[in-house]
C-alpha cells in the first residue's frame, strides 16, 4: 500500500471539510529524506571507523526518523539495536536517552507495562550519573507513562494524578537552571495537557505560556502541536470558537511548512470532530471522523504489509539456502558407491533397533519421573499454601488482640509484631507464588510493603517516591531485608510523620558492583534539639535507641553481612548496604 498517497487524500479532505480553508496541501507525507540521509551518513562513517558509539547514534537517528513517519515498530527495532551497543560500556546519558525512546514507543503501541519498565531504567541511570539533560528526559517519560496508566485505569497499578504532576514539576527547576526555554515550553505543554484531562483551570494559561515560549524560540515544528493541545483545552473549557480558530491556524501552519508528523495529523482530525460535535455541525463532524478512521486504518495496513514484506524476504532467503544445501547433498551422495551405501544401510538398521530399545526405556523412565515431579509439585504447593495461611492467621490473631487492648504501648507493640509477621507472609508469598522459585522481585515487593505499612498507620494519603532497580533476592536475603524495611518504615510513621503537616517518604534501592544500596528518608524532625520531642534516633551514633526494633535491625544487618546507619539530613535518613548473593 502507498501510505503517502493515502495521506495526500486525507489532507485534501481537510480542505473540502472546512469552508474557509487556506494554504496549500503538501504533496505527501513520507519518511523524511533529509533525516534518513543523515542517519545513513552516520552509519557509513561509524562502520568505516569501527565505532560502536557512532553506530548507536546512527541507529538512534534512524529510530527518530521513523517516529516522525508514524512507523513505531520499525523505529523500535532501531532503538533496540542502539541499546545493545550502549549497554556493555555501562550507565551513560545516551543509554538513558535510548530507554526514554523505547518507553515512548512501547506506550504508543499500547504496551504500558514494558513502557513503565523502560522509563524506570531511564530514571535509574539518570539519577546515577546526575546529568541534568538525562534527568529531565527521564522525569518526563516516567510522568507520561504514569499518566497513560492513570488514564487507562490499568489493573495492578495504583497511580494518582498528583504523582504524575510531581514528575513533570521536577523538570522545571532543572530547565530554569539550564536556561533551556524549549525545555520549559515542553514542560508547560505537558502540565497544561494534564490539567486539561482533569478540567483544571490552570490548563489554558499553562498551554498559552507554552505557545508563547515556542514562538519566542522559533520552534516552528512544535507550534502546530502546541496549538492543537491549547484548542483541546478551550474545547474542554467550553470555548469552541477559540478552539476552532486555533485548529484552523494549526492546520494552515502544518500544511504551509510541509510537516510530516502522523500524531499531529490524527490529533487535528480528532479535535475538529469534537468541535463540530460541540457546535451541532454533524455533517462536518462525520467527514472528519471518517478521515481519522482512514488514518488509523492506513497505519494498521502499512504495519501489516511491512511485516509481510519482511517475512517474504526471509522466506526467499531460506528457500535459496535450502536449495543450495540440497544440491550439495546430492553431489555428495552421487560420489558414494553402492558398497558403502549397503554397509551404511546395515549399520543404520542395527542402530535403529538399538535406539528403539533405548528410547523405550527412556520413555518409561520419563513418564515415571513426570509422575513423581507432579506429586512433588503438588506437595510443595500445599506446604507453601499452609505456611502462608498460618502466617495470615497469626497476623489476624495479633490484630484481634491489639483491638482488645486498651493500654496504648501494649497495643502498639502487638501492632508492630503483626506488621513483622505480615512482612514475612508477604515475602513467603513472593518467594513461592512467582515464576522464580525461592526468589523475590524487589520492585513489586518494596512497593507493596511500603503501601501496607503506610495503610496500617493511616498514612494512605502520603505518596511515597520509590525508585528500585530490577533486582531479585534469594530467600535468605529477602526475609531480613523485608523485616528491616518494615522496622524503618514503622519508625517513620511513628516518629516522623506526626511532626510534619506534609509528610514525604523517599525510598531508593540500587545495585552496584554486586552490592545492594538501600536508602530511606523522610521529612520529619530528625534529631530534635529539644529533648522533649520524641525522636527515633540517639544523639551519639544516629541509631535508634536500644529497643526491640533496633536490636532486630542490627541482628538482621549482621545476618546480611552488611552495614547500616541512621542520620539526620532535613529529616531522618536510613542507609543499608549489603552484598548480593
Amino acid at each position: 500500500m502507498n501510505r503517502p498517497a493515502v495521506y495526500t487524500g486525507l489532507l485534501l479532505c481537510w480542505l473540502l471539510a472546512l469552508e474557509q480553508s487556506t494554504g496549500q496541501v503538501p504533496a505527501h507525507l513520507r519518511v523524511n529524506a533529509e533525516r534518513l540521509a543523515r542517519a545513513q551518513a552516520l552509519e557509513r562513517q561509524a562502520m568505516r571507523q569501527h565505532n560502536p558509539a557512532g553506530l548507536a547514534e546512527a541507529y538512534y537517528q534512524y529510530g527518530r526518523t521513523y517516529i516522525f513517519a508514524g512507523d513505531y515498530k520499525t523505529s523500535q527495532g532501531y532503538f533496540l539495536r542502539a541499546q545493545r551497543l550502549l549497554e556493555p560500556p555501562g550507565p551513560s546519558a545516551d543509554l538513558s536517552r535510548i530507554y526514554v525512546r523505547l518507553s515512548e514507543n512501547e506506550s504508543r503501541l499500547g504496551r504500558q507495562a514494558d513502557a513503565l519498565r523502560y522509563a524506570r531504567l531511564a530514571l535509574s541511570i539518570a539519577q546515577r550519573i546526575h546529568q541534568p539533560r538525562a534527568l529531565v528526559l527521564a522525569y518526563g517519560v516516567v510522568g507520561r507513562v504514569n499518566e497513560a496508566i492513570w488514564e487507562q485505569h490499568l489493573p495492578g497499578y495504583t497511580i494518582h494524578y498528583d504523582s504524575v504532576e510531581t514528575y513533570y514539576q521536577r523538570k522545571m527547576p532543572i530547565f530554569r537552571a539550564m536556561r533551556d526555554t524549549l525545555g520549559m515550553a515542553e514542560t508547560w505543554l505537558e502540565l497544561g495537557t494534564l490539567f486539561t484531562k482533569v478540567r483544571d483551570r490552570r490548563a489554558v494559561p499553562y498551554l498559552t505560556e507554552a505557545l508563547r515560549l515556542t514562538r519566542l524560540i522559533h520552534r516552528d515544528r512544535l507550534v502546530p502541536n502546541v496549538m492543537l493541545h491549547l484548542a483541546t483545552a478551550y474545547l474542554t473549557a467550553g470555548q469552541p470558537q477559540r478552539a476552532f480558530d486555533l485548529l484552523r491556524a494549526a492546520r494552515a501552519r502544518y500544511i504551509a511548512d510541509r510537516f510530516d508528523d502522523y500524531d499531529t495529523i490524527l490529533g487535528l482530525e480528532t479535535e475538529f470532530v469534537r468541535y463540530y460535535q460541540a457546535t451541532g455541525q454533524w455533517q462536518q463532524a462525520f467527514s472528519h471522523q471518517q478521515a481519522a478512521h482512514q488514518l488509523e486504518r492506513t497505519e494498521m495496513l502499512s504495519d501489516r504489509e511491512a511485516a509481510i514484506a519482511r517475512l517474504h524476504i526471509e522466506y526467499e532467503t531460506q528457500k535459496r539456502e535450502a536449495e543450495i544445501r540440497a544440491k550439495n547433498s546430492q553431489l555428495t551422495l552421487q560420489t558414494r558407491n553402492w558398497q558403502t551405501q549397503r554397509k551404511l544401510t546395515g549399520l543404520t538398521l542395527a542402530l535403529l533397533v538399538l535406539a528403539t530399545g533405548v528410547g523405550g526405556g527412556f520413555f518409561w523412565l520419563a513418564r515415571k519421573n513426570k509422575r513423581i515431579s507432579r506429586r512433588n509439585e503438588e506437595l510443595v504447593k500445599e506446604q507453601n499454601h499452609r505456611v502462608k495461611n498460618n502466617m495470615q492467621v497469626v497476623a489476624s490473631l495479633l490484630l484481634m488482640q491489639a483491638n482488645r487492648l486498651t493500654d496504648q504501648p501494649a497495643k502498639q507493640a502487638v501492632e508492630e509484631s503483626r506488621l513483622r509477621v505480615q512482612a514475612m507472609a508477604m515475602i513467603h508469598q513472593r518467594l513461592y507464588d512467582g515464576d522464580q522459585l525461592a526468589r523475590v522481585d524487589m520492585p513489586d515487593f518494596i512497593r507493596q510493603l511500603t503501601v501496607g505499612v503506610l495503610s496500617a498507620y493511616g498514612y494512605e494519603q502520603v505518596p511515597p517516591t520509590i525508585c528500585v532497580d530490577p533486582i531479585t533476592l534469594a530467600a535468605e536475603q529477602a526475609t531480613p531485608v523485608g523485616l528491616i524495611l518494615n522496622e524503618v518504615l514503622t519508625n517513620a510513621c511513628k516518629h516522623a510523620f506526626p511532626h510534619t503537616n506534609q509528610p514525604t517518604l523517599q525510598l531508593d534501592c540500587h545495585q552496584q558492583n554486586r552490592r545492594v544500596h538501600i536508602r530511606i528518608s523522610d521529612n520529619g524532625p530528625g534529631k530534635a534539639a529539644d529533648e522533649s520531642v520524641v525522636s527515633a534516633f540517639s544523639a551519639t551514633n544516629g541509631l535508634p535507641r536500644r529497643s526491640l526494633g533496633r536490636q532486630l535491625i542490627e541482628s538482621l544487618t549482621e545476618q546480611l553481612h552488611g552495614t547500616c546507619r541512621f542520620w539526620s539530613e532535613q529529616g531522618s535518613v536510613f542507609a543499608l548496604e549489603f552484598p548480593i548473593d
